[in-house]
């Protein structure tokens, strides 16, 4: 998702233009949450990123388009997208005048078995059109866009997912190790992982390909860089060693390596970037 918006997510900034509806005690273990986020129509070009939960992003309007620059192309979305996956250097230029965009967060596993996806399906194309995957499983995008409020739109979704979902469950094990990986935020090893939780790496290794469609090292990654994105952005007076180590990183030189990985700038671009988007060119 626009990767402003995972920041509100992570550090809870809700308010009135910007806030989570809880799923029902029904979905509660398939999604995460419904959120609804006022756009600044200033801010036209966002950075897209995932912290390993996949999302689709529904635009105000089903007419409504971005454009989409990813490291080997640029093209077109109509209407919404999903997104998961490590995604790497992709952001996307919004083409209408949507003010306000709204986001379903599923739990890791989940969204795959939900729409019957190889979890393999976004690794080369972490940020895909839902049409193809909404029409593949009877799920009716313009029935969604038909409905006029957001609370329509949530009740929409949840009846979709509850006579849709399959009954198979995601191992316990593997939400104990997603779990204790977002509790540390990403600043461990797989080897260290492996010997906290107690699991064999061949299994965590299949296990997390099978359900979530990362490598274990991949789904590290994702948390210790948003973690450490967040403070990058939350800091007045930006010290990389202090962020890079902070953040489980060996040192500043790896923090950037990963930095330039994932937006495709350097810390200090990204922040020129950030402060006036509209005027600074995506490389």
């Amino acid at each position: 998702m626009p990767i402003n918006y995972l920041k509100k997510i992570q550090l809870g900034e809700f308010n009135a233009s910007g806030y989570r509806i809880s799923p029902s005690k029904e979905l509660e273990s398939i999604i995460e949450g419904f959120y609804v986020f006022a756009r600044d129509l200033n801010d036209n070009t966002q950075l897209i990123f995932n912290d390993g939960f996949p999302v689709l992003v529904f635009l105000q309007s089903c007419q409504d388009t971005v454009e989409v620059t990813g490291q080997r192309d640029i093209f077109e979305i109509k209407a919404a997208w999903a997104s998961t996956g490590s995604i790497k250097n992709v952001y996307v230029k919004y083409n209408n005048n949507t003010d306000q965009v709204f986001i379903v967060r599923f739990y890791p596993g989940a969204f795959y078995r939900l729409f019957d996806l190889n979890a393999q399906y976004f690794r080369y194309n972490p940020v895909a059109p839902f049409e193809h995957i909404a029409r593949n499983n009877n799920f009716s995008v313009e029935e969604l866009f038909e409905r006029n409020s957001i609370e329509e739109k949530v009740a929409f979704i949840g009846k979709y997912v509850q006579h849709s979902f399959p009954e198979t469950n995601t191992p316990e094990t593997l939400h104990k190790t997603l779990d204790y990986i977002h509790k540390i935020k990403g600043r461990s090893s797989v080897r260290s992982v492996i010997n906290d939780v107690g699991v064999n790496y061949k299994w965590l290794e299949r296990s997390f390909v099978q359900h979530i469609g990362l490598l274990p090292k991949e789904y590290i990654q994702l948390q210790r860089f948003i973690h450490a994105y967040l403070e990058l952005v939350e800091s007045k007076n930006v010290d990389l060693m202090q962020i890079a180590i902070s953040n489980g990183y060996y040192d500043s030189n790896h923090f950037l390596k990963d930095f330039k990985a994932y937006t495709g700038k350097t810390p200090l671009e990204y922040l020129k970037f950030q402060s006036q988007p509209d005027s600074y060119q995506i490389s």
